[in-house]
């Protein structure tokens, strides 16, 4: 089967740009705008790669000015809670705002993907510090939420 080829109905397929795809996880929210995507006549969307999925959060992760919130200190054996970089003070547990960013994201066809992420924003009652999820939370938000997004597409994995 070549890779023009749809793999569930086996119509030909083009190559599209999706218009906005949405995902959301733990307070963790992504626009994505712009997707490259296989299409058939019959509706079937699939990935222009089979590797996309895992491309495209490298990509993500490496552009500048998506992830500029300060992570919090995540801090505990076996309830893990949440504290101030700063002055290590636990964090509140509800946000008080979030951090929105825009930015593009190479693609390797050469146009880029419009992405919009938010996180959700801690103020520290201490020092007034604002930090958003710990490191690993943030990470597993933003895939969930990129996997959640693709889900609203309706593109199936591999």
């Amino acid at each position: 089967m070549t890779a023009n080829v749809c793999r569930q109905c086996s119509a030909d397929t083009t190559s599209i740009r999706l218009d906005r795809l949405a995902g959301e996880d733990g307070g963790v929210t992504i626009v994505i705008e712009g997707l490259p995507a296989l299409d058939c006549a019959n509706g079937h969307k699939r990935f222009p790669t089979p590797d996309f999925p895992l491309e495209f959060l490298q990509q993500l992760t490496d552009t500048d000015g998506l992830l500029v919130a300060t992570p919090a200190v995540e801090k505990g054996l076996l309830k893990k809670k949440a504290h101030c970089p700063a002055c290590k003070q636990k964090l509140p547990e509800t946000p008080e705002g979030e951090s929105r960013q825009r930015a593009e994201v190479a693609m390797p066809d050469g146009t880029p993907v419009m992405v919009e992420l938010a996180l959700p924003l801690f103020r520290c009652p201490g020092c007034q510090q604002e930090a958003t999820l710990p490191g690993s939370g943030m990470e597993r938000g933003v895939m969930q939420a990129v996997a959640n997004a693709f889900r609203s597409a309706e593109i199936p994995p591999g």
